[in-house]
């Protein structure tokens, strides 16, 4: 993570525009209110709205305002979120799913500096410095034609990429204290602990749903748990709980290397399927193919 935090730091220095990637769980709105607290917008707020929450005609009117009476419901003026931000930050998760005809409007709003408000006669000056996030390669979505190249290059004046929790396994341990800290404390906890059988199987699951599901694990084990006791395995989810450590020996005892990298390709393309919900789209996003090679993999490993 060492490169990643480097350049929040150098991000924070300036009013670019910055673009975060990084799977679901690994923690974009983090780092972007992180980049915000360090920065000279932090005079104004943060605002954050996930884009896929909202049809493009909501969303608009989210942004950028309305008038009263520039469309059924709408019985006063409200300003948008890019005028509500001030000098601050916005914050526009899920930047991937929008529509292009929305991007086109979100790309005059960057180029432009100002907003027209649905149903006004003239438009706004905005000041708000714009973070976007996405878990989906987007510079492979803009060459697909599924998103707006040239808002892609106005966005990704300062990208960054923010690793797995798989790819740092160093993390895993120093994060889970921090969830155990905060979550014991909160919960009246204090005093659980993490024994070393415990350590030894957090370090080696794959964590598909990231720091995320990292922090819904400590939270789940410390509800069941009594204050004072240790977070043993049992406390966990069964992927966890059942999930014994490999090491050499027990790998080369249990079977072939092939037999063994499917039955964990098997487990985590399970754990992803879960995570989302059963959304094949969704998991092959997170999990960073196709659609089709996740068909392929699971007709393969024999998930139904």
């Amino acid at each position: 993570m060492q490169p990643t935090l480097d350049l929040v730091r150098r991000a924070r220095a300036t009013r670019a525009t910055v673009l975060l990637t990084g799977e679901t769980g690994t923690g974009k709105e983090v780092l972007a209110r992180a980049i915000h607290a360090g920065s000279p917008q932090r005079r104004g707020e943060f605002v954050a709205v996930n884009c896929a929450s909202f049809p493009d005609t909501l969303l608009e009117s989210e942004l950028f305002g309305h008038t009263r009476g520039s469309f059924t419901g709408a019985h006063r003026d409200r300003r948008g979120l890019f005028e509500l931000a001030g000098r601050g930050t916005l914050f526009l998760d899920e930047i991937a799913e929008t529509s292009r005809l929305f991007q086109a409007k979100l790309l005059r709003v960057l180029q432009e500096e100002e907003v027209r408000p649905l149903g006004a006669d003239r438009p706004r000056p905005v000041h708000a410095r714009v973070i976007a996030a996405t878990n989906r390669p987007l510079h492979d979505e803009a060459e697909l034609g599924r998103f707006r190249r040239d808002l892609y290059y106005r966005l990704a004046v300062f990208p960054i990429a923010i690793p797995p929790l798989r790819a740092r396994p160093g993390d895993i341990l120093a994060l889970a204290s921090h969830f155990l800290e905060k979550y014991a404390d909160r919960d009246g906890k204090n005093g659980c602990f993490f024994p070393a059988e415990t350590r030894a199987r957090l370090e080696s699951y794959p964590w598909p749903g990231n720091v995320r599901e990292l922090e819904n694990q400590v939270q789940r084990a410390i509800a069941l748990a009594d204050p004072g006791t240790p977070l043993t395995p049992e406390f966990f989810s069964p992927e966890i709980g059942g999930h014994a450590p490999v090491t050499p020996d027990a790998a080369a005892a249990a079977g072939s290397l092939r037999i063994e990298c499917d039955r964990f390709e098997a487990a985590f393309i399970r754990r992803a399927l879960e995570l989302h919900g059963g959304r094949k789209s969704e998991t092959a996003r997170a999990l960073g193919i196709t659609r089709e090679g996740l068909y392929k993999k699971m007709k393969r490993l024999g998930i139904g």
